[in-house]
C-alpha cells in the first residue's frame, strides 16, 4: 500500500475510525516511505503548532499520542521480527530440503549404510523373469544366479550374473546399468542383449539386439553393435566380434524355441540338462563325435530325442535315473 486517504488518517487520530481502518493506518505509517514522510510532516506539524501556541489547531490527546505511538512502535518491531524470521527461514528452509531429498533418494536408490542385495537362483528346468525398481526387466534361464541390489546407487546400477539372461534395460545416462559377469562386466545406458556366462563354460556369449553397450575385460574394453556377437574366451582372454545373421536367435530360448547349428553333442546334453534338469550318460565316447542342427518348438524331452535321432546314429534311452546315449 502506497498511498491512503489522508480523511483515514484523521478518523484515526480522532478516535472515529474503525479497527480494520486503524491496522490500515499504522501499516501505512510504519512500513512505507510515504507513510514516514506523512508521519514526519505531521509531529513537525504539531511541534510548530505548540511552539506557537496556536490554541485554533486541534492537538492530539497525550494519551491518545501515547497509543498511537505504542501500537506504531510495536508494528516496527512486528515486521523487524518477521523479516528476521524470514531471514532465519532463508537460511534453514533450504537445508531442511536438502534433507528431505536426500531421505526421498535414500528411499530410492542405496546413499547411506550398507547395499542389500537380493539373489535369485533359477534352477535347472524352470525360467524366472525379474524387473528391477528402474523400470529394466531381466529374463533368466535355466541354472541362472542373479545378484542385485535392493536398491540401486546413485551413479551406478549393478547388478551380478552368472548363467543366461537377457536384459531390457531402461535408459538413464547419468546412472549407467552394468552387469559384472566374475572379472568382466558389460556396461550400457539402456539398450537389450543376451548374455551367456555359465560357470562351467570356457566361453562367455554376449549378442546384442538395440542400444549400444561396452564389454569390459581385464585386457580391453569393447564397444558392440547392434547384430553384433561378442565370444569371449574366458581362459585366454581373447575376445572376438562378429556379426550375426540372426541375432534374435540368441534369446529364443524365451519363447521355449530350441536351435542347434552344428553344435557338437557334448553341447547338446549341456543345453538340454539345464532345460529338463536330467542327467545324460554317454555310453560309447563315438557318440560324441556328432553334430547337431535343429530348431523345434516342442517342450516335451521325449519329442526332442525323436528329432535328434532322425539326425545322427546315435541313440537315446530314457531311464528313471536319466537318459543313456549309445551308438545304433
Amino acid at each position: 500500500m502506497d498511498q491512503i486517504d489522508k480523511h483515514i488518517v484523521n478518523d484515526v487520530i480522532e478516535e472515529t475510525a474503525t479497527r480494520e481502518q486503524a491496522r490500515e493506518v499504522v501499516g501505512w505509517l510504519s512500513s512505507t516511505s510515504e507513510g514516514h514522510t506523512y508521519l514526519s510532516e505531521l509531529i513537525d506539524r504539531d511541534a510548530v503548532y505548540l511552539e506557537a501556541d496556536n490554541r485554533n489547531t486541534k492537538n492530539i490527546p497525550s494519551e491518545q499520542s501515547v497509543n498511537i505511538l505504542t501500537e506504531i512502535n510495536r508494528r516496527i518491531k512486528f515486521r523487524k521480527t518477521r523479516r528476521l524470521t524470514w531471514q532465519i527461514a532463508a537460511a534453514i528452509i533450504p537445508f531442511v530440503f536438502l534433507i528431505g531429498v536426500g531421505i526421498y533418494l535414500n528411499s530410492q536408490v542405496s546413499l547411506f549404510g550398507p547395499t542389500l542385495y537380493s539373489e535369485v537362483y533359477v534352477p535347472k528346468g524352470k525360467q524366472e523373469h525379474i524387473l528391477f525398481q528402474d523400470g529394466s526387466e531381466a529374463y533368466l534361464n535355466s541354472d541362472t544366479r542373479l545378484c542385485y541390489p535392493k536398491k540401486f546407487g546413485l551413479t551406478k546400477r549393478k547388478i551380478f550374473l552368472e548363467g543366461e539372461a537377457y536384459f531390457n534395460i531402461a535408459s538413464n545416462k547419468k546412472r549407467p546399468f552394468v552387469v559384472q559377469i566374475n572379472n568382466t562386466d558389460v556396461t550400457v545406458l539402456g539398450t537389450s542383449f543376451n548374455v551367456e556366462a555359465y560357470k562351467d563354460e570356457k566361453e562367455m556369449k554376449i549378442v546384442l539386439d538395440k542400444g549400444n553397450i561396452f564389454f569390459n575385460t581385464p585386457q580391453k574394453s569393447y564397444q558392440i553393435l547392434p547384430g553384433q556377437l561378442a565370444t569371449y574366451d574366458v581362459i585366454t582372454g581373447k575376445c572376438i566380434i562378429d556379426y550375426i545373421e540372426k541375432p534374435y536367435e540368441a534369446s529364443i530360448w524365451r519363447d521355449n524355441i530350441i536351435i542347434f547349428k552344428d553344435t557338437p553333442l557334448a553341447d547338446v546334453i549341456k543345453t538340454l540338462n539345464r532345460r529338463y534338469n536330467t542327467n545324460f550318460i554317454v555310453q560309447n565316447p563315438k557318440a560324441l563325435t556328432y553334430s547337431y542342427t535343429l530348431t523345434t518348438n516342442q517342450t516335451s524331452l521325449e519329442h526332442i530325442i525323436n528329432e535328434l535321432e532322425k539326425i545322427a546314429p546315435v541313440k537315446f534311452s530314457i531311464q528313471n535315473y536319466g537318459v543313456k546315449i549309445f551308438l545304433k
